[in-house]
């Protein structure tokens, strides 16, 4: 999941260039690089273990997938119900809110990360700005042409 990136060539030019120059390219240079290796979007995933009262049972077995959880495992003791699973971790919060709402506070759920996974959707892509930095890169080339 980790990679690793080395800037291999650069150009100065001194009487234009200057290191805040190579700090400002640094992340461009890297989202392009990202997009040209065909790097694989992953997102975290979490097994939780969900203890409630029996009563929810129900419920939380069902809302379950609406926060794109798997539940894999079903202990029913005596006054209460015990889930494992996984779930993506950008869900785990609305659904503990949403538990604890229904279950008036008395659901328990213990997370740990478990791996990760490919992510499914459509990225979350936030649109430029006018001042954007690609802008910076025209105007970093043209002030060496």
């Amino acid at each position: 999941t980790d990679c690793k990136i080395c800037f291999e060539y650069g150009l100065y030019y001194s009487p234009v260039s200057t290191p805040a120059d190579f700090r400002s390219l640094a992340p461009i240079v890297l989202e392009q690089a990202l997009k040209e290796s065909g790097t694989q979007l992953l997102e975290p995933y979490l097994s939780f273990t969900l203890y409630a009262p029996r009563e929810y049972l129900s419920r939380a077995y069902h809302d379950a997938p609406k926060y794109c959880a798997t539940i894999e495992t079903v202990q029913v003791k005596k006054d209460e119900v015990v889930f494992t699973g996984e779930i993506p971790a950008r869900c785990i919060q609305a659904y503990r809110t949403d538990l604890a709402f229904y279950t008036n506070g008395q659901s328990v759920c213990l997370t740990e990360l478990k791996g990760y996974q490919a992510a499914v959707g459509k990225p979350v892509i936030q649109p430029r700005r006018p001042n954007s930095r690609l802008d910076k890169v025209r105007y970093m080339f043209q002030k060496i042409m």
